[in-house]
């Protein structure tokens, strides 16, 4: 059973795990409809500043051929606080991106690094709902850099938080329902 610190329901908070259902669609591929799952876990780690690690695992068949996509990413960030309910977060980091299709014996795959950059403005619009969205660009290696938004937001339910957020990259675009529990 998860255990949320009422006391801390005002102020945003960066140390957390996360699990949750991702559904996702790449462009110049819109037939496969990827899902899968996303792991998340931040932490404070004093002074502001907080570690935030993303791993996205999603898949898809059609006619004998099988799409991977495999997304990692870790940020370090830091915590500005507006108010006691809003924060506004700055985060760079590190990631990669590996997509692998196969049919029988054969497969083909695109990995790529990348450097992000982004920010992150969160406000806890009631003691169980926050709201959020935030701006994001990543350098890949190669040519294909991206630009994305994302808006969410997450509820209070019994202790943890259920979320739903939404992520449109230049060529990619994620839903996530999760379920967040929060230290």
């Amino acid at each position: 059973m998860c255990i949320r610190d009422s006391a801390n329901a005002a102020q945003p908070s960066y140390s957390f795990l996360q699990a949750g259902y991702v559904k996702s669609e790449i462009s110049d591929i819109e037939s496969f409809d990827l899902t899968g799952y996303e792991l998340r876990a931040s932490a404070e780690i004093g002074y502001g500043f907080f570690a935030e690690y993303k791993h996205i695992d999603s898949s898809d068949s059609q006619d004998g051929f099988k799409l991977d996509v495999l997304q990692r990413q870790l940020s370090l960030g830091y915590i500005h606080n507006i108010s006691p309910k809003m924060t506004l977060d700055y985060r760079l980091g590190l990631g990669n991106f590996d997509m692998t299709g196969t049919r029988d014996n054969d497969s083909a795959s695109a990995d790529t690094d990348f450097f992000s950059a982004a920010t992150n403005v969160r406000y806890q619009l009631t003691a169980d709902l926050e709201v959020f969205g935030g701006l994001e660009v990543q350098n890949w290696d190669g040519d294909a850099d991206q630009k994305a938004y994302r808006l969410g937001a997450l509820y209070d339910l019994w202790g943890c938080l259920a979320g739903i957020e939404y992520t449109k990259y230049s060529d990619q675009e994620i839903v996530n329902m999760s379920v967040r529990y929060e230290f």
